[in-house]
């Protein structure tokens, strides 16, 4: 309809923070009336029910409610999805995990004041001009039950329309806050980040004895006290030519170790086992129920369990799937008995 507007990027099903590439996009093509124009458009082509879809949403976008909620969205959603990204690398550590989260926290914090709302109050108001939506407005005042009307004192109601928007403000940013920390100041994620930088911290040759006291004291029966100790010890000599910096690098090291060896950093590697069966993030996971999704579609319900298994294990662990040479693959299966190699040949 309007080739020169930026497109529209569709809202993602199973990530709320993605939705704030998707938030952008209705703020660019409600400057250029793209959207208004295209209900217009559908409503003449369309049965009863996509008619009364429209209607609905074509009201609520020339209300000034969705138009300051969307705005809202898309301050707070692009800070939680640069998060996000940042936390679904493999590498990530517990501490760098806190870290940015903790930088997160303070950069919507930072936001959160009379100063920052009235900016945004500014700034929302000042595109009114250029889009069709209505003027703010405070709702009409209600008359409060006398079951629930309890006291003597004057009821509260906001005499102006920001007044009326301010708390809506900030109770978004309080409730994003929350969440964030509930997330990253439990007392299970500090354990876990005390495991990680006992390893850490050993390998990059700096002071450990705190984690490993925090270790010892909550585990208690499940590592040797002494034998732990000696071997972070000798373990940080090892290690000291190495160029260990992160949990991939400490995995790596002692999987190169033959089993003897490894046997002589026994409690260390039980440390790390504990590391592992616990990851910081859960966006692997997450990232593999998505690549479930996509795999089985409604139109693929009769594909077996089976052939289902084997393409999810091809999509999990595609950076060795994408290093495989396909002539290789395919003159392997063409070899296997004479009928294939009659039908496909050899491949070269």
């Amino acid at each position: 309809m309007s080739p020169d507007t930026p497109g529209f990027r569709v809202l993602c099903p199973t990530r709320w923070t993605v939705r704030a590439a998707s938030l952008c996009s209705v703020l660019d093509n409600y400057m250029y009336t793209v959207l208004q124009t295209l209900w217009d458009t559908c409503y003449e082509l369309g049965d009863t029910e996509i008619r009364s879809r429209i209607v609905g949403v074509r009201s609520q976008m020339e209300s000034f409610d969705l138009f300051f909620g969307v705005h809202l969205g898309y301050i707070i959603l692009r800070h939680t999805y640069n998060l996000s990204r940042t936390l679904q690398q493999k590498d990530m550590s517990a501490s760098e995990g806190q870290a940015v989260a903790s930088m997160t926290v303070e950069t919507l914090t930072s936001k959160r004041s009379d100063d920052a709302f009235y900016k945004f109050w500014v700034d929302v108001n000042s595109q009114l001009d250029d889009v069709d939506v209505g003027e703010p407005v405070v709702p009409r005042r209600r008359k409060m039950p006398k079951r629930y009307d309890v006291g003597t004192g004057a009821h509260e109601c906001p005499a102006t329309a920001r007044d009326w928007y301010r708390p809506v403000y900030f109770e978004a940013f309080d409730l994003v806050i929350a969440c964030i920390k509930d997330r990253f100041d439990q007392p299970g994620y500090k354990t876990y980040r005390s495991l990680q930088d006992l390893l850490v911290r050993c390998a990059r040759g700096g002071d450990y004895a705190t984690h490993l006291r925090s270790v010892i004291d909550f585990y208690r029966d499940d590592f040797n006290e002494q034998a732990l100790t000696s071997q972070m010890e000798m373990y940080q000599v090892a290690v000291r030519d190495k160029k260990v910096k992160t949990i991939t690098d400490i995995v790596t090291f002692f999987r190169d170790l033959p089993p003897e060896s490894r046997l002589f950093f026994s409690e260390v590697v039980r440390v790390l086992r504990h590391v592992l069966v616990r990851p910081v993030t859960n966006a692997t996971s997450e990232r593999s129920f998505s690549g479930l999704r996509r795999l089985k579609t409604y139109l693929r319900t009769s594909m077996t369990q089976g052939r289902l298994t084997h393409l999810m294990t091809l999509h999990v662990h595609r950076c060795a799937t994408d290093a495989m040479d396909l002539l290789d693959v395919a003159n392997e299966f063409v070899s296997v008995n004479e009928s294939r190699l009659t039908i496909f040949g050899k491949f070269s």
